[in-house]
């Protein structure tokens, strides 16, 4: 359990998990960016040709969980950008005009961005979590000491959760917006007036045009260009896409995102810390040991191999309990399963699992080294009927116990 202290100066998992699971993606301005890819990329504007994304977003993600301000942020950060030749001014090769590269004022507006960004998805994922006991929230005045006229008039809208307001209106929603939403029960609703008659605001759109893409898109009044969006819900989505089955109509970085979040999800901790009751062998908890979980998603490659269309793999209950007295040797939790999609994408594959066909009942057997130089492997294995592919064990392996083996290359 953590230190009483720890909960108070560490960011929620829910947080963390969602800026650190994107992916690096150059950019010459933010509108090259479709609104969606803000949810699974981490870019900055003008970071094309310039080695400073990983930096930028390794002191971000200490400052995020750490909460740490931004005077701390811009000191560490400032002699390493100047280093790289990322300061000062330079040309856009779009448009030949002079941008601004790295500044004090552009290093403020990428912190505040993104941590905002990242605890209203935090904030997000814990509302859709938690709806069923607080099932509305109400839209609270900003504390900025310049408020938005518009932002003004929103104060005391009461909806339910799933209302599809907050697509486009939970905060923030603009440029330094400090608004701020509340979860509340449903009796609470009621005390502060909640009629489920009552319309939500309607402020009409205003056309905008990217004028980088050529893209025009209708945004609601009061709304900057780009905040019309709510982060979290969009991950939520991917996460649904996933669960649907929808993995090839997925672009790489939101499905590597979406695997992530499911890795760490609410179901996956409890599969994982064996919070059901099932006992091999009882008839009793049988059904129990079938409940699983998405964990990852197969490439198209190793589904071939596998004989399979299914892109799904899943993790039950029974086969987190045949390790998981493996698991508590080891000391890891969810948060390491991640390692399973890149083992899936990049480790290696046992030959001879590759050869002749696919069989129900089959291992496939994978290896990865990590970044500490461990070696882990998993094996995955097609239901008889054919309808799901399980993780049968995932574990860390000594190094001398794959000698002599055929491993194949995935990548």
């Amino acid at each position: 359990m953590a230190d009483a202290d720890e909960l108070f100066t560490e960011a929620p998992e829910e947080v963390t998990r969602y800026f650190d699971s994107k992916g690096l993606k150059p950019s010459e301005d933010w509108r090259d960016f479709a609104m969606h890819e803000h949810a699974v990329d981490f870019t900055v504007a003008r970071s094309a040709g310039y080695d400073v994304l990983a930096d930028i977003k390794a002191a971000l993600s200490e400052h995020r969980r750490t909460y740490g301000d931004f005077g701390s942020f811009a000191e560490e950060l400032e002699p390493i950008l100047r280093k790289r030749g990322w300061w000062g001014k330079a040309r856009d090769p779009k448009t030949g005009k002079v941008v601004q590269l790295g500044s004090l004022h552009r290093l403020r507006t990428i912190y505040w961005a993104n941590m905002s960004t990242a605890f209203a998805a935090g904030e997000w994922e814990r509302t859709w979590r938690t709806r069923r006991g607080l099932p509305f929230l109400v839209y609270e005045q900003s504390v900025a000491e310049v408020k938005r006229p518009l932002h003004l008039t929103w104060v005391g809208t009461l909806l339910p959760v799933e209302h599809l307001w907050w697509k486009t209106h939970y905060p923030p929603n603009g440029w330094l917006c400090k608004c701020r939403v509340r979860q509340i029960s449903r009796a609470e609703a009621r005390r502060l007036g909640y009629d489920p008659d009552q319309a939500a605001p309607d402020d009409g759109t205003y056309r905008w045009k990217n004028k980088r893409t050529g893209e025009v898109l209708r945004v609601p009044n009061g709304i900057d260009p780009g905040w019309q969006s709510n982060p979290g819900m969009t991950r939520e989505r991917n996460v649904q896409q996933m669960l649907a089955g929808k993995l090839g109509e997925m672009p790489d970085a939101a499905r590597s995102a979406a695997v992530q979040d499911l890795a760490k999800s609410r179901l996956m901790r409890a599969i994982q810390g064996g919070e059901f009751t099932y006992r091999p062998g009882d008839p009793a908890t049988r059904a129990a040991g079938r409940i699983s979980a998405p964990i990852a998603a197969l490439p198209e490659g190793v589904a071939g191999q596998m004989d399979t269309a299914l892109r799904v793999v899943n993790f039950s209950v029974a086969d987190a309990a045949k390790q998981a007295d493996r698991i508590e040797r080891l000391d890891f939790g969810p948060e390491h399963y991640t390692l399973l999609q890149r083992m899936l994408e990049q480790g290696s594959m046992f030959k001879d699992m590759r050869e002749g066909r696919a069989a129900p009942g089959m291992n496939f057997n994978f290896m990865i080294t990590d970044t500490a130089g461990k070696v882990w492997t998993a094996a995955l294995q097609k239901s008889f009927d054919g309808k799901f592919v399980f993780l049968k064990s995932f574990r860390r392996a000594q190094p001398n116990a794959l000698q002599g083996a055929r491993w194949l290359k995935l990548r």
